[in-house]
């Protein structure tokens, strides 16, 4: 049994644990880091997929996830808090921004521990980290964009060699742009310097030896 919503399929545990009387919801949060950070919205570690999972307890928050159905770009706010200052330098010095980072709706059983599998609800790019620092402990706030905002960037193409070759590196078809920008071509006129000449300049006319033709 599955159940498909948002364009999402829920395995069979997902869907009898959502539609039970009571339910026990977690947030699992990928951040790809130059060391991955991998957080879940609860106490000590979790372990899911191979990766362990830091619970973040009461000191993580994540703004509410909004979807449309007009496809439009919603972003995501992560905070943390109670950070030593220490730690404050990894997230100085990372170059963290457009990478991924992603969000998974799971449940926990009473029984079972996590119930196989979670969802995925967010898909984006770490954009921009705030931080307040009070000297003893730090608080991060991470915004993320979804990767519909790449919708709204104009991607720009032209037509040179250089970006023909990016396409496919065989394709000689634009090679002599640049050499033709600034010639003088004398096309369907006589060359000024020779006006005995037509055809492109080059050539000496082709004389035609039948009057009844017209070329």
């Amino acid at each position: 049994m599955s159940i498909t919503a948002a364009g999402r399929t829920m395995t069979a545990g997902m869907v009898s644990e959502v539609t039970t009387a009571q339910l026990s919801p977690i947030l699992l949060v990928d951040m790809n880091f130059s060391t991955p950070v991998y957080l879940w919205t609860g106490y000590g570690t979790l372990t899911y997929a191979g990766k362990g999972y830091l619970g973040t307890g009461d000191m993580g928050t994540i703004a509410p996830i909004e979807e449309t159905t007009d496809l439009s770009a919603r972003g995501l706010m992560f905070q943390l808090s109670g950070i030593p200052t220490a730690f404050i330098s990894l997230a100085l010095n990372d170059n963290y921004q457009g990478r991924s980072c992603s969000v998974q709706l799971g449940a926990l059983s009473t029984t079972a521990g996590l119930i196989a599998s979670p969802v995925t609800v967010f898909v984006g790019r770490m954009d921009v980290m705030a931080i307040s620092d009070d000297g003893s402990t730090a608080q991060i706030t991470m915004s993320a964009e979804s990767r519909l905002v790449d919708f709204r960037r104009v991607k720009e193409s032209r037509y040179t060699d250089e970006e023909q070759s990016t396409i496919d590196a065989t394709d000689k078809g634009l090679e002599y742009v640049n050499a033709i920008q600034e010639k003088t071509m004398y096309w369907g006129s006589p060359n000024p310097t020779n006006p005995g000449l037509w055809n492109g300049g080059n050539d000496a006319p082709e004389i035609d030896r039948n009057p009844d033709r017209i070329i």
